[in-house]
């Protein structure tokens, strides 16, 4: 019965791709292309904001130029010269969303993201002025967005990207993560109630360590009764 039931979520991975040398120069280039712009503001010169960068620095506008011109010459590229082969891999790639084959993110790897994004957060909580608000506006989304990944996976438990919501295993790891999340949930409030009457300072940089634990506590239960059900199985 456990075999049946964890048929879904065993399924190898069999679309993964290894990345090209095309892609690794791509991303090299970009970072470099993006170290060129922040140093040295081209667009800014060009385009004459500069006294607009130098009050707000060379991630507002500049960057931002910089990005919106990737994004639109990689889709011309792909537009002009690769429309048939991109065509050709979105239909593999839904083919594999609907039988399962895609896999999520390893419990380890999520962890580690989430983790080094909350270290950058906790450490632009308490850096000085400017660096404080550089490191906020780049770390607070990216942890934000690893969070609401991680909430997803509470939500629809599973290995595969799509886990098939029939799967009856995963409906019961569902109610014992949902479980956990709620009582954490509910421990961390005490603690951000006591510590706003406490030390009030330290609530700002108490809320994103919250956050970590009501989504981590529910991930280990999940990876717990996940191995029990494999050496179980």
């Amino acid at each position: 019965m456990t075999d049946h039931l964890r048929k879904s979520s065993n399924t190898p991975l069999q679309t993964q791709r290894p990345r090209s040398w095309g892609s690794l120069l791509y991303l090299v280039s970009f970072a470099a292309g993006g170290a060129v712009v922040i140093l040295y503001t081209p667009f800014a010169r060009l385009l004459g904001f500069e006294s607009f960068e130098a009050h707000h620095g060379a991630y507002s506008l500049d960057f931002n130029i910089y990005i919106a011109i990737c994004i639109l010459g990689k889709s011309l590229y792909f537009y002009l010269f690769r429309r048939a082969r991109s065509a050709a891999e979105l239909a593999a790639v839904k083919d594999a969303l609907r039988h399962g084959r895609l896999k999520r993110m390893s419990f380890a790897a999520r962890w580690l993201f989430i983790l080094c994004l909350l270290g950058l957060v906790s450490l632009g909580w308490l850096a000085p002025e400017p660096h404080r608000t550089r490191m906020l506006v780049l770390a607070v989304p990216l942890f934000v967005l690893f969070c609401l990944v991680e909430l997803n996976v509470i939500v629809h438990p599973g290995d595969a990207l799509i886990p098939d919501p029939r799967d009856e295993l995963l409906a019961f790891f569902k109610s014992r993560m949902l479980q956990a999340g709620y009582l954490t949930s509910i421990a961390a409030l005490v603690v951000v109630y006591l510590t706003y009457f406490f030390a009030p300072v330290y609530v700002g940089v108490l809320l994103p360590v919250v956050l970590t634990a009501c989504l981590l506590v529910p991930s280990l239960v999940y990876n717990r009764l996940d191995r029990q059900a494999g050496s179980d199985g």
